[in-house]
């Protein structure tokens, strides 16, 4: 981006409406959302609670994700657990870059061994 001098301003998440058969993040209940800010040093919880549809209530705080016996689970990043996500950018820097090899490995390792994808090759 900054090799193009496109501005940040210009990533946006999200799915369409008539993505894939007309799923979308409320079909598969999954959204990017703010969860925490920091003003002036002080760190602030963000959260949502949507009275006409409790589904959207947000989780508050900074997060991490755990593994809790064979499920993830987002917690807050107090609670006790090993953090199980790693940085790769902070404030425009690349920190951990992957090579496409490591990343068919871990897929390999963590999700083709499974029955639900057993059976399938890379």
């Amino acid at each position: 981006m900054e090799e193009n001098k496109w501005s940040a301003d210009n990533v946006a998440f999200g799915s369409g409406g008539g993505l894939l058969q007309k799923l979308d993040r409320d079909t598969c209940k999954f959204a990017f959302k703010c969860s925490a800010i920091t003003v002036d040093g002080k760190d602030i919880d963000v959260f949502k609670e949507p009275i006409t549809a409790k589904f959207k209530k947000s989780k508050p705080g900074r997060m991490k994700l755990i593994k809790d016996l064979d499920n993830y689970k987002t917690i807050n990043i107090k609670d006790e657990g090993k953090d199980l996500l790693q940085e790769v950018f902070r404030d425009g820097e690349l920190i951990k870059e992957y090579t496409f090899k490591e990343i068919r490995s871990v897929v390999e390792d963590k999700w083709i061994s499974t029955s639900l994808y057993s059976g399938y090759t890379l």
